[in-house]
């Protein structure tokens, strides 16, 4: 399949796969006619590459995923103990966006006059004070 079939299907960019190529998250591919021609294994791991980006994992992260799970695919494989340490860090993440949330809504609610006055409320209001 020719690098333009492979950006069609999969809704990506031809120059975000060929970028993909060169960060070694899937393997130098063959070329025909001076044409990359791309492989069953290669769109997989194009869309493993989807999955994990939407999963948060940086480029270095989806090569770790790759190589461990390369090496081990069972579910007690290094790529499950990745996936995990990525789902703490989410999940922490996820509690500091909604500590800002509720700071951003105490100071959305204030209705002081002065700055001063609406940061020593919200400050309260998020302490319990």
């Amino acid at each position: 399949m020719k690098i333009g079939e492979v950006s069609k299907q999969l809704g990506i960019p031809a120059s975000t796969i060929r970028y993909y190529e060169r960060a070694g998250l899937i393997a130098q591919q063959p070329r025909v006619s001076g044409r990359r021609e791309f492989d069953e294994n290669a769109v997989f791991t194009l869309r493993f590459v989807q999955l994990a980006q939407a999963a948060g994992f940086s480029i270095c992260e989806m090569k770790l995923l790759l190589e461990h799970h390369s090496k081990d695919p069972t579910p007690s494989g290094m790529w499950r103990t990745l996936a995990e340490s990525k789902r703490v860090t989410v999940q922490s993440r996820i509690a500091e966006l909604e500590s800002m949330d509720v700071i951003l809504g105490k100071l959305l609610d204030c209705d002081c006059t002065t700055l001063e006055a609406c940061v020593e409320v919200a400050l309260a209001r998020a302490t319990g004070v």
